[in-house]
């Protein structure tokens, strides 16, 4: 009979990459757990690791093994979450990744789950979906917060169930000083553009966008930071296409042409399966998607 506590050390290797990783998240020695690998090992009859270098990796076997017991330990946390009932209140702590645009937007609707469920504690912490969808299969958070750019959805591992929480707008941002009374799809070609650097899903959509409008972007400021895309902007010193999420209110942008494009991104909640149907996951989640909605506010040019 197999371990379920030694499974899950080596459902933590194939997710984590090294040994070391997993005794950090488990606060165990490395020897520790190399130890109750190898108990695993006997207790399985085949070789799950070998040896490369100074580390290790997962063998066919092993590999076989840590996605089956994936399957069992999702399996045991669905079974401890459906002994909860729905109409429980909301209890102990839920970990929220958000990335940093992300992040800023949804502190209010935190603060206010908490204020209404006192027995519930949020921690929120800033991570790129790329670290925290990893990170969500290993237990370190319970939520994530994502984006997904038009044009396709990007795969999830069967463990991860996805909810959306909002569209938010995507729009062509641009000083006034800058454009001038010159018509936008006719200098746009000239412009100078802020966006997010190659690689990035946003970067990829904006120069298809701009492909589809009839010129290619030309691109003299790249950050992650969507706030320093906008203060460029700002500063009239490029244009740039940014989720509504990331604007001021209208009011407060009189200087700026802001253009629809007809598109919107994502802004959707991952979570654990076993965990969905969570009390306290369900109420930090119904949060989210009331601050959104509340933060996504309509603008009145569309660009034709």
């Amino acid at each position: 009979m197999l371990d379920v506590r030694r499974l899950r050390f080596l459902v933590e290797l194939s997710q984590r990459g090294t040994i070391a990783a997993v005794a950090a998240a488990l606060h165990m020695s490395p020897s520790g757990i190399s130890q109750q690998l190898a108990l695993l090992e006997r207790e399985a009859g085949a070789a799950l690791l070998e040896r490369i270098g100074r580390g290790v990796r997962l063998t066919e076997a092993g590999q076989r093994l840590a996605d089956r017991g994936a399957d069992i330990l999702a399996a045991l946390e669905s079974a401890q979450s459906e002994l909860r009932s729905p109409e429980e209140p909301p209890t102990g702590t839920c970990r929220v990744a958000a990335f940093a645009s992300a992040a800023r937007a949804l502190v209010p609707a935190l603060l206010d789950c908490q204020q209404r469920h006192p027995g519930l504690r949020v921690e929120l912490v800033e991570s790129e979906p790329e670290v925290a969808v990893p990170a969500l299969l290993t237990g370190d958070f319970d939520l994530v917060v994502s984006e997904e750019y038009p044009g396709g959805t990007p795969a999830l591992p069967r463990h991860v169930h996805r909810e959306i929480l909002a569209e938010d707008p995507l729009e062509i941002v641009v000083a006034s000083s800058l454009l001038g009374t010159r018509d936008f799809t006719r200098t746009a070609k000239n412009l100078p553009w802020a966006l997010e650097p190659v690689g990035a899903a946003s970067r990829s959509w904006a120069v298809q966008h701009c492909l589809g409008l009839g010129f290619t972007p030309t691109v003299q400021y790249e950050s992650y930071d969507l706030n320093l895309l906008l203060l460029v902007v700002h500063q009239s010193a490029a244009a740039s296409i940014l989720p509504r999420l990331v604007l001021p209110p209208q009011r407060e942008t009189a200087s700026l042409v802001r253009l629809e494009t007809g598109w919107s991104r994502r802004l959707v909640a991952l979570t654990r399966r076993a965990r969905a149907g969570d009390p306290s996951v369900a109420a930090v989640r119904r949060s989210l998607q009331g601050q959104f909605r509340e933060s996504v506010v309509p603008v009145t040019n569309r660009l034709q």
